[in-house]
């Protein structure tokens, strides 16, 4: 074989390596949600401390206001439901080891919503009837924010952005969101595809 066939055949090669790379680079990747969450069907009613049950419905790309809706319409032992309001780290370790178990999902609609820029108040259930109907206050502020009167919140570090579809001063509502531990986290609250609403919590008593 003379120089210049090798040289070309050397050339052939490497340009079909770099096809191959290029190709393995610039192929679409699965859904982030496919690898990180499970796919949670709707569970069955979990009895919980003090009277109280939990459900989580699975609802994918529901708006918050329907999910609310929803919920009110869920009777349990002749209560009406409510997006919960999770307002204890007793309640929050019950419900993820008890609802979710290990079956992490993405977001889940809560019962708690931003009534003004940087207040964070619990609006459904027993909760959303204290303040004058305006909901208890249990979160002011963003990320350097602080709770309220001994309340209790869990937000992963990146609930709060700045900029950008999920801005702090965009978002609504309060979900339960996953990377390996279930955490509050913001909503839009609209049920854009994106965001990968998977459904809400239900809870009773109270």
């Amino acid at each position: 074989m003379t120089p210049r066939r090798i040289a070309i055949g050397l050339l052939i090669g490497a340009v079909v390596a770099a096809c191959v790379i290029a190709w393995q680079l610039l192929k679409p990747l699965p859904p982030p949600e496919h690898e990180a969450f499970s796919t949670l069907g709707t569970t069955g009613v979990v009895e919980g401390p003090g009277g109280h049950a939990y459900q989580f419905i699975a609802a994918p790309n529901l708006t918050w206001t329907a999910a609310r809706d929803a919920a009110a319409r869920l009777t349990w032992h002749g209560h009406h439901g409510y997006l919960a309001t999770i307002t204890s780290a007793a309640e929050h370790r019950f419900v993820t080891a008890k609802v979710f178990g290990q079956a992490f999902t993405d977001v889940t609609y809560l019962g708690g919503r931003q009534t003004a820029p940087r207040e964070w108040r619990w609006v459904t259930g027993p909760e959303g009837r204290e303040d004058g109907g305006k909901g208890r206050l249990f979160w002011t502020g963003d990320e350097n924010g602080h709770v309220e009167n001994h309340q209790f919140a869990n937000w992963q570090p990146p609930a709060f952005q700045h900029g950008g579809r999920w801005d702090a001063r965009k978002v609504c509502c309060v979900t339960i969101y996953s990377y390996g531990f279930p955490q509050f986290s913001t909503s839009t609250g609209d049920g854009y595809w994106e965001e990968g609403v998977a459904g809400y919590l239900v809870e009773w008593g109270g």
